[in-house]
């Protein structure tokens, strides 16, 4: 960067000769206009959601814009269902990607955290789109990337547990349906409705979870959006992504940070088309992986889902010829896995998706079938507690993964005779 002194002032030029606009400048001065504008309308908004003061919140909207008030009217009865406390919204920059003319997107720092249910905040940047009026900045939308506004641009069985980038709270996407249990909360996107079908599933899979892990505490955050889109949006991740799965478990803000608060989020586009039978299995594997704080583990996957779907298959009144019936069709076929499944055989994109999850669940009930359900849940708890997993194998089983390996592929063949 190369600094020329100037009468009345200096020049800024960037290394690649693009001129930088000098304070005090005119187009420098409406920046920080914009910028200060910005700031003032985020601080409003956090200061009216936290107050309860209704009609000042829905009053942040451009004039004349009835969609932005009522989706300021929407994000503001969500605060109240959820009973969202530490909420703080702080802005951070303005992207200059997003908009025009007088609408720009705004970049905004935001935490939060449902009483009675998360231990600890979330925390994320999210977008607003704002637009600059005489009075200052107004709100248009915090729905910019899911490019659900017409005429405001073209943005665009359980998933293993994994990361994402920032994504967007469900609760500034839609109105929302909210029911509380002493067990669970469940939020669900209105166009989905059947909030009570929710709600039971998940008070259903808290007792499950208690019934292997009695010390659980025993509460759990769901929530349904509204399509497979938006729950894509929720995670901050690209389009298509969980096409064929039927819910994840995640941080809510997607860190790694062990205090952060975990939900299971639900696709609704593959979960709906499940049985009665077969939802509850997927919400009770993504209770367990709730209790077992599994989002933010670093044990081999198989462990990690396999105890997962022995949790979700242990109440279950299904023959195994049901419940395995794609690895054990494999085993008939060209006999047993030569190994145990890796983490890249539980990538969504899979097509034998189904078969390494039944494989990884055998594995776990041929430890519960031959040592027991305490071992089990003792050899999973200390590899999460960073045991190596060899070392698990001889401590708890008195074998290692060679033979560990043989006793699960002579389980399975016997299983497919």
């Amino acid at each position: 960067m190369l600094l020329l002194v100037c009468a009345g002032g200096f020049l800024v030029l960037r290394g690649d000769g693009n001129r930088v606009v000098p304070p005090g400048s005119p187009g420098q001065q409406a920046a920080r206009t914009r910028d200060d504008a910005a700031a003032e309308l985020v601080n409003a908004l956090q200061t009216r959601l936290r107050a309860g003061d209704r009609s000042a919140a829905i009053d942040l909207a451009a004039p004349g814009d009835a969609e932005a008030r009522a989706e300021l009217r929407t994000i503001f009865d969500n605060v109240r269902q959820l009973r969202l406390t530490e909420l703080t919204l702080r802005y951070v920059d303005e992207d200059t990607g997003v908009g025009g003319g007088d609408t720009f997107g705004a970049d905004v720092q935001l935490s939060w955290r449902i009483a009675g249910f998360d231990s600890s905040a979330s925390r994320m940047e999210v977008q607003l789109l704002l637009t600059q009026t005489p009075r200052g900045a107004a709100f248009v939308s915090a729905r910019t990337a899911a490019g659900d506004r017409p005429g405001r641009g073209e943005d665009p069985v359980g998933a293993p547990v994994g990361q994402s980038a920032d994504g967007t709270p469900l609760w500034l996407l839609g109105d929302l349906g909210v029911e509380r249990s002493p067990r669970a909360l469940v939020m669900v996107a209105r166009q989905q409705g059947a909030v009570d079908r929710y709600a039971m599933l998940a008070d259903r899979a808290v007792a499950d979870v208690k019934r292997v892990l009695d010390g659980w505490g025993g509460k759990m955050v769901v929530e349904v959006p509204a399509s497979q889109g938006d729950l894509e949006q929720v995670l901050g991740v690209a389009a298509d992504s969980y096409r064929s799965i039927a819910a994840v478990t995640s941080t809510v803000d997607g860190s790694t940070r062990p205090s952060s608060p975990v939900h299971i989020l639900v696709n609704p586009s593959v979960f709906d088309r499940l049985s009665g039978d077969g939802a509850q299995i997927v919400m009770s594997h993504e209770a367990t992986h709730v209790a077992t704080r599994a989002a933010t583990s670093s044990m081999p996957m198989w462990l990690l889902e396999g105890f997962a779907d022995y949790v979700a298959l242990d109440d279950i009144e299904l023959p195994v010829s049901v419940t395995a019936s794609q690895i054990l069709a494999e085993v008939r076929k060209d006999g047993s896995p030569r190994r145990l499944p890796t983490a890249s055989e539980f990538d969504p994109s899979n097509k034998s998706l189904g078969t390494s999850y039944e494989a990884a669940w055998l594995a776990c009930r041929y430890i519960g079938a031959e040592y027991g359900e305490r071992t089990l849940v003792a050899f999973y708890d200390a590899v999460d507690e960073g045991l190596p997993v060899r070392d698990g194998f001889r401590r708890y089983l008195a074998t290692d993964r060679r033979g560990f390996t043989e006793a699960w592929q002579g389980y399975l063949t016997r299983l497919a005779a």
